[in-house]
């Protein structure tokens, strides 16, 4: 695939191409906005580990988590649901820590001391179980890494919180699936109750797909965001530099489950459609990691592509 060519104005911008071919592979580095200051956050974070008491969560310990938290404020990237089911709480709060990092560090701390907290308007309580469930016994039943304590408490907080009527209660545990599950429209509400978005788009259907038309309109632009909506089977057809994207990701053949999206990700550069019109070109953020420059065969995004749910800052 081509990328296409800057114009001369455009290059008056960077230093030389390598630069601008870092910039194109991830627009989103660039977008440094935010609504509250993070040095303030990890003032908040200092204070919170200075506390001599155990907190709520009993198998969780504060220094740990507190260190883990200064680390996502640090960087919101490294947040990582790892061997947990909860992709869309991580494309929630990824977003959010970058945002609004004062306010994140504030929940935070607030969850871990008294067992609730809120996200703006909404209010976070999970019930006992998960708030006394042991951390280490949980998160062993997983088959590979697993989950910092403090990425397991916040993810796992607000999936139990707001489960709807339907699915099984999330209770920590890796191998829940149909408990972690998030749907477009509650990732649009979490987003809104956050309060520091104008405008939160649901632009993602749980069993349609979106298109290539919809995916090539989706723009970057300063205090922007858009978290895709797929089945896994799009990044596991995905190769960067002719190598598979990620390698633990295998293709799912099974009727019925693969007609389903089953995951979201951070959208980081734009979708770009090759000439011949045979492959598509973008950057992810999931499980923690940036998939910089991810060529994915068109059929293969096209049959995994459900659409987005879109963010503008205020």
């Amino acid at each position: 695939m081509s990328r296409p060519e800057p114009s001369s104005t455009d290059t008056n911008y960077f230093d030389d191409t390598d630069q601008l071919d870092q910039y194109i592979s991830d627009m989103r580095a660039s977008d440094t906005r935010t609504v509250s200051d993070a040095a303030t956050a990890s003032q908040t974070i200092d204070n919170f580990a200075a506390q001599p008491e155990a907190g709520m969560w009993r198998s969780l310990d504060r220094t740990t988590v507190a260190a883990r938290l200064k680390d996502l404020i640090d960087n919101p990237r490294s947040l990582d649901q790892a061997t947990l089911n909860l992709c869309g709480p991580a494309a929630l709060f990824m977003e959010w820590i970058g945002r609004d990092p004062e306010a994140f560090a504030t929940f935070a701390t607030t969850l871990f001391d008294t067992g609730s907290a809120s996200i703006g308007s909404l209010d976070i309580k999970p019930d006992q179980e998960l708030v006394n469930a042991d951390y280490n016994t949980l998160v062993s039943k997983g088959s590979g890494k697993p989950p910092a304590q403090a990425d397991w408490m916040i993810l796992g907080a607000l999936r139990n919180a707001h489960q709807v009527f339907w699915q099984p209660n999330w209770v920590g545990d890796p191998k829940q699936e149909l408990a972690a599950l998030t749907r477009p429209e509650e990732l649009t509400d979490w987003f809104t109750a956050t309060g520091i978005f104008r405008n939160v788009s649901n632009e993602a259907n749980w069993a349609t797909l979106a298109g290539i038309p919809h995916a090539t309109s989706i723009t970057l632009g300063e205090g922007t965001s858009a978290v895709l909506l797929v089945h896994m089977n799009l990044i596991a057809q995905a190769k960067i530099n002719g190598k598979p994207a990620a390698e633990n990701v295998s293709q799912d053949n099974t009727f019925l489950l693969n007609q389903f999206p089953n995951h979201y990700v951070h959208l980081l550069s734009e979708v770009t459609q090759s000439i011949d019109k045979k492959a598509v070109r973008l950057s992810i953020w999931s499980w923690g990691y940036s998939f910089l420059d991810m060529v994915v065969p068109q059929d293969a995004f096209v049959n995994n592509y459900y659409g987005a749910v879109r963010t503008y800052l205020d």
